[in-house]
C-alpha cells in the first residue's frame, strides 16, 4: 500500500526496504510484515487509441494514469509484406507458399493490431504496485439488448432472440424465394423485420419482407429504407463493439475478479459528479459506479504510459547508401553495451531512458529543457535494464 516520500526514504535508509522498481517508485519491505492491506479496485475506460485506468483504495485515488496505445503495428506488419513481395520479386528470398496460413485462419484468431491494443492493457495492470481485488471495466458504450426490453436483468441477457424457423420459412415461401428489394433468387435468404423489434415490430408475417444478404446488410447500414421500417441504429452499435474484448476480459480475469458496466451508465454518473471528461475521470466513475462512493479526484499520482517495440526484425535499411552498398540498421558496436529503452543515470544527476543509439555510440535522451539529449556512455551508469512498458509520471 502506499506511504509517504519520508516514510519511504526513513525505510529505505534503515535498511528496511528495498528499491523494486523505479516507474513508478516502488519499494518492498525486507521483513515480514502484518500483511495489512486494503481492498483496491481498478477501474478501466478501454479506448482505440487511449485507456484510462484509476485505481481506489482506502476513500482516495492511489494511482491513475492513460495508457496510450501503439498505432504503428499495422502499417509496420504493411513494410514487412511489402519487403517479402519485393525479395521474392529479386530472387532473395524464398518463392511464396500459400499453404502455410493454417494459423490465420484458426477459429478465435485476433489480428495482431487488436490482440496487441488488449495486451497493453493487461501487461499495465498486472504491473500496478498494487493489491488488486477487483477490475471493473467500461465495456460498450450502449446496452443493445435493452432496446429491446428495458427491464432485462441478470441471466435474461443469455436467452435466445432467434427468429421463429416456421415463421422464416413461411416469409420465404409467401415472397417466392425471392429477393423483393432487387428480385435476386438462388442466393442467401433472409427474414427481414420492416418495423424492428426494438421499435416495437412483433414477430407476425405481416411484419416480414424477404431480403438477400447484401440488400439486408444495406438496410441495417441505413442505406435503404423499406417502408414503415427505420434504419438499423441498433445494428451500427453493434458494429463499434471493440474487438477483442473476450480476449482481454479472460486475461484479466486471471489477475482479479472482473466486473463491466456500460458506458451510459459512467456518462451519467460522471454528469452528476461534474468531473471533467476525460479517460481518467471516466475510469474513476467506472470503479465507483457500484457503491455510489464519493472519492475527490485529483491526480497527484498520475502517469501516462506508452510503449517501446524491444526489438526490430530490420536488419538493412530499405535503400542502399552511396558508395556504401546495403548499410545495417542500427550500429551499437560502440554503445558501451547500452541498448535502447535502457534507464541509465546521466553524469550522476539525471535519470534518463535512451531512446535511441547513433552511429558514433552516442546516446539519445527524449529531449527536457535543461537536461542533456545525448551523452557518451562513459558518463552514463545502467539503473536497469531495457523495458517495454514505459511510465512518465506528469506534474499538473
Amino acid at each position: 500500500m502506499p506511504c509517504k516520500p519520508a516514510k519511504a526514504r526513513h525505510l529505505l535508509d534503515a535498511g528496511r526496504a528495498r528499491v523494486e522498481n523505479l516507474f513508478p517508485f516502488t519499494i518492498r519491505l525486507t521483513w515480514n510484515c502484518e500483511e495489512n492491506v486494503r481492498p483496491v479496485t481498478v477501474g478501466i475506460d478501454k479506448g482505440s487509441s487511449r485507456t484510462g485506468f484509476c485505481c481506489v483504495g482506502n476513500g482516495r485515488i492511489l494511482l491513475s494514469g492513460i495508457i496510450c496505445h501503439r498505432t504503428d503495428i499495422k502499417g509496420k506488419m504493411e513494410t514487412r509484406r511489402a519487403n517479402r513481395r519485393n525479395r521474392r520479386i529479386w530472387k532473395w528470398y524464398r518463392p511464396p507458399r500459400f499453404d502455410n496460413r493454417g494459423s490465420a485462419r484458426r477459429s478465435g484468431r485476433l489480428p495482431p493490431s487488436v490482440r496487441a491494443n488488449a495486451g497493453e492493457v493487461i501487461r499495465v495492470i498486472r504491473k500496478i504496485p498494487l493489491p488488486v481485488t477487483e477490475i471493473v471495466v467500461e465495456d460498450v458504450q450502449i446496452d443493445i439488448a435493452r432496446l429491446n426490453n428495458p427491464e432485462l436483468t441478470g441471466k435474461a441477457y443469455q436467452e435466445s432472440n432467434r427468429l421463429d424457423e416456421n415463421l422464416r420459412m413461411a416469409t420465404l415461401m409467401r415472397d417466392g424465394y425471392a429477393c423483393r428489394e432487387c428480385g435476386r433468387r438462388n442466393c442467401r435468404l433472409e427474414a427481414h423485420h420492416i418495423i424492428p423489434r426494438s421499435g416495437g415490430g412483433k414477430d407476425t408475417i405481416k411484419n416480414m419482407i424477404t431480403l438477400c444478404k447484401r440488400c439486408h446488410g444495406k438496410v441495417h447500414d441505413g442505406k435503404i429504407i423499406i417502408a414503415g421500417g427505420v434504419p438499423g441504429f441498433k445494428d451500427r452499435i453493434a458494429q463499434r463493439t471493440m474487438q477483442g474484448k473476450a480476449y482481454m476480459y479472460e486475461e484479466l480475469g486471471r489477475t482479479a475478479p472482473v466486473r463491466k458496466v456500460f458506458g451510459w451508465q459512467t456518462s451519467a454518473y460522471r454528469k452528476s459528479m461534474n468531473l471533467p471528461k476525460d479517460h481518467d475521470s471516466d475510469a474513476l466513475c467506472v470503479a465507483t459506479l457500484s457503491d455510489d462512493r464519493i472519492i475527490p479526484y485529483d491526480r497527484d499520482n498520475f502517469y501516462r504510459i506508452t510503449f517501446r517495440a524491444r526489438q526490430t526484425r530490420r536488419i538493412y535499411y530499405d535503400l542502399p547508401k552511396k558508395g556504401k552498398g546495403r548499410v545495417r540498421y542500427q550500429v551499437n558496436a560502440e554503445s558501451g553495451g547500452f541498448r535502447k529503452g535502457d534507464i541509465v543515470l546521466v553524469k550522476g544527476k539525471w535519470v534518463k531512458q535512451i531512446n535511441s543509439i547513433y552511429s558514433n555510440g552516442h546516446l539519445a535522451f527524449r529531449r527536457i529543457k535543461g537536461e542533456p539529449s545525448s551523452c557518451t556512455p562513459r558518463k552514463c551508469r545502467l539503473l536497469k535494464k531495457s523495458c517495454s512498458v514505459l511510465w512518465q509520471k506528469v506534474l499538473i
